[in-house]
Protein backbone atom coordinates (compact mmCIF):
# COMPACT_ATOMS: atom_id res chain seq x y z
CA UNK A 1 0.00 0.00 0.00
CA UNK A 2 1.70 3.22 -1.24
CA UNK A 3 2.16 6.03 1.44
CA UNK A 4 1.26 4.49 4.98
CA UNK A 5 1.38 7.62 6.95
CA UNK A 6 -1.64 8.44 4.52
CA UNK A 7 -3.92 6.69 5.34
CA UNK A 8 -4.10 6.23 9.51
CA UNK A 9 -6.97 7.95 10.88
CA UNK A 10 -8.56 7.34 7.74
CA UNK A 11 -12.07 5.56 7.84
CA UNK A 12 -11.79 2.73 5.21
CA UNK A 13 -14.00 -0.43 3.96
CA UNK A 14 -12.16 -3.05 3.45
CA UNK A 15 -13.08 -6.48 1.20
CA UNK A 16 -11.87 -9.62 0.25
CA UNK A 17 -10.75 -9.54 -3.54
CA UNK A 18 -11.56 -12.85 -5.09
CA UNK A 19 -9.84 -11.60 -8.62
CA UNK A 20 -6.52 -10.39 -6.53
CA UNK A 21 -6.50 -12.90 -4.01
CA UNK A 22 -6.18 -10.32 -1.04
CA UNK A 23 -7.99 -7.44 0.67
CA UNK A 24 -8.75 -3.85 -0.83
CA UNK A 25 -8.97 -1.32 0.72
CA UNK A 26 -11.39 1.59 -0.44
CA UNK A 27 -12.08 5.14 1.23
CA UNK A 28 -14.67 7.15 -0.13
CA UNK A 29 -14.85 4.50 -2.70
CA UNK A 30 -12.22 4.66 -4.23
CA UNK A 31 -9.87 1.70 -3.59
CA UNK A 32 -6.30 3.16 -2.02
CA UNK A 33 -4.39 -0.46 -1.93
CA UNK A 34 -4.55 -3.75 -1.24
CA UNK A 35 -3.60 -5.91 1.81
CA UNK A 36 -1.63 -9.28 -0.28
CA UNK A 37 -0.98 -12.73 1.66
CA UNK A 38 2.64 -12.94 0.36
CA UNK A 39 3.64 -16.47 1.68
CA UNK A 40 6.30 -18.40 1.47
CA UNK A 41 7.26 -17.30 5.12
CA UNK A 42 7.15 -13.56 3.98
CA UNK A 43 4.69 -11.70 6.29
CA UNK A 44 2.02 -9.90 4.45
CA UNK A 45 1.25 -6.38 5.73
CA UNK A 46 -1.45 -5.92 9.28
CA UNK A 47 -4.01 -3.18 8.70
CA UNK A 48 -5.11 -2.57 12.09
CA UNK A 49 -8.75 -1.01 12.33
CA UNK A 50 -10.62 0.79 15.22
CA UNK A 51 -14.30 1.46 15.91
CA UNK A 52 -15.06 -1.08 13.46
CA UNK A 53 -18.65 -2.13 11.47
CA UNK A 54 -19.23 -5.23 9.50
CA UNK A 55 -21.50 -4.45 6.88
CA UNK A 56 -23.40 -7.30 4.31
CA UNK A 57 -25.60 -5.14 2.11
CA UNK A 58 -28.94 -7.44 2.01
CA UNK A 59 -29.19 -6.46 -2.11
CA UNK A 60 -26.30 -7.41 -3.23
CA UNK A 61 -25.93 -11.11 -1.01
CA UNK A 62 -29.38 -11.58 -3.08
CA UNK A 63 -28.05 -11.09 -6.27
CA UNK A 64 -24.68 -13.32 -5.39
CA UNK A 65 -27.47 -16.14 -4.61
CA UNK A 66 -29.63 -15.44 -7.69
CA UNK A 67 -27.19 -15.06 -10.32
CA UNK A 68 -24.34 -17.59 -8.45
CA UNK A 69 -21.32 -15.36 -8.67
CA UNK A 70 -19.72 -13.05 -5.86
CA UNK A 71 -20.13 -9.15 -6.25
CA UNK A 72 -18.44 -6.07 -3.47
CA UNK A 73 -21.40 -6.49 -0.83
CA UNK A 74 -19.94 -7.19 2.24
CA UNK A 75 -17.06 -5.58 4.40
CA UNK A 76 -15.30 -4.41 7.39
CA UNK A 77 -15.75 -0.41 8.09
CA UNK A 78 -13.27 1.18 10.11
CA UNK A 79 -10.90 3.84 11.24
CA UNK A 80 -7.05 2.70 10.15
CA UNK A 81 -4.75 3.39 13.41
CA UNK A 82 -2.01 0.93 12.08
CA UNK A 83 -0.70 -0.59 9.05
CA UNK A 84 2.17 -2.94 8.55
CA UNK A 85 4.26 -5.57 11.13
CA UNK A 86 2.33 -5.29 14.45
CA UNK A 87 4.34 -7.97 16.56
CA UNK A 88 5.33 -5.14 19.09
CA UNK A 89 2.15 -4.06 19.32
CA UNK A 90 0.18 -5.68 22.15
CA UNK A 91 -3.32 -5.40 20.93
CA UNK A 92 -2.16 -8.00 17.86
CA UNK A 93 -2.34 -10.53 21.42
CA UNK A 94 -6.04 -9.07 22.34
CA UNK A 95 -7.37 -9.66 18.50
CA UNK A 96 -7.74 -13.61 18.31
CA UNK A 97 -11.17 -14.39 17.37
CA UNK A 98 -11.53 -15.16 13.83
CA UNK A 99 -14.92 -13.78 11.54
CA UNK A 100 -15.71 -15.07 8.44
CA UNK A 101 -18.71 -14.52 6.53
CA UNK A 102 -20.06 -16.80 3.56
CA UNK A 103 -23.16 -15.48 1.22
CA UNK A 104 -24.07 -18.53 0.20
CA UNK A 105 -24.21 -19.78 4.20
CA UNK A 106 -24.52 -16.62 6.27
CA UNK A 107 -26.73 -13.39 5.79
CA UNK A 108 -24.35 -11.76 8.64
CA UNK A 109 -20.01 -11.92 9.61
CA UNK A 110 -20.34 -14.14 11.97
CA UNK A 111 -17.77 -15.56 14.44
CA UNK A 112 -16.02 -19.27 14.06
CA UNK A 113 -18.57 -20.47 16.92
CA UNK A 114 -21.45 -19.09 14.88
CA UNK A 115 -22.20 -16.08 16.94
CA UNK A 116 -23.15 -12.91 14.39
CA UNK A 117 -21.04 -9.94 14.90
CA UNK A 118 -21.67 -6.68 14.33
CA UNK A 119 -18.99 -4.43 15.39
CA UNK A 120 -16.21 -4.57 17.19
CA UNK A 121 -13.42 -2.01 19.02
CA UNK A 122 -10.15 -3.71 17.47
CA UNK A 123 -9.66 -5.37 14.50
CA UNK A 124 -6.58 -6.80 12.78
CA UNK A 125 -6.70 -7.43 8.69
CA UNK A 126 -3.35 -10.34 8.16
CA UNK A 127 -2.96 -13.35 5.58
CA UNK A 128 -6.01 -13.70 4.41
CA UNK A 129 -7.73 -13.26 7.99
CA UNK A 130 -9.99 -11.01 9.90
CA UNK A 131 -9.19 -11.12 13.75
CA UNK A 132 -11.26 -8.85 16.52
CA UNK A 133 -10.23 -8.16 20.07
Amino acid sequence: MKDHEDIIGKKVEVYRNLHKNCFSVRHKGKVIGYLYDIGFGIPAPKLYLTNATFAVQPAGRKKVLREGRKNVHAFVRGTVSYLGGLQKKKIIRRCKRKVTYNPYTMETFRYKNGKQILEAQHVIITKGDVLVG
